[in-house]
């Protein structure tokens, strides 16, 4: 065998364990992501927050439009804290006529 073949040899030998070592690698994440997905599949969702804030887009920026309880489904908001819907239910903006945030807080608007 020539020089020139021994040499090729040595190169297809580290390719082999090369490809080898890529399959165990697949084979690792593969079972790390299935892993990670049985865990996360038992994890409770986080709880949904207090208060929303659902905004509309101007032409100088998001305006807050209603005000939501949090576990309010007709509409998609921001979570804010318990003193700033206060503080917009008295800057004027609409509470939610289904979820009734003004009541919750004692609030009549």
């Amino acid at each position: 065998m020539s020089e020139l073949e021994t040499r090729l040899e040595s190169w297809r030998a580290v390719q082999a364990w090369l490809t080898w070592q890529q399959r165990q690698a697949a084979q690792a994440i593969a079972s790390l992501e299935a892993e990670l997905a049985t865990v996360q599949a038992r994890r409770p969702p986080p709880p949904p927050p207090e208060w929303k804030v659902e905004s509309i887009r101007t032409a100088s920026g998001p305006k807050a439009l209603r005000v939501h309880q949090g576990d309010c489904t007709m509409a998609p908001g921001k979570p804010t804290g318990v003193e700033q819907v206060r503080r917009l239910l008295a800057d004027g903006v609409e509470p939610c006529p289904y979820c009734n945030p003004d009541n919750a807080l004692g609030i009549s608007t």
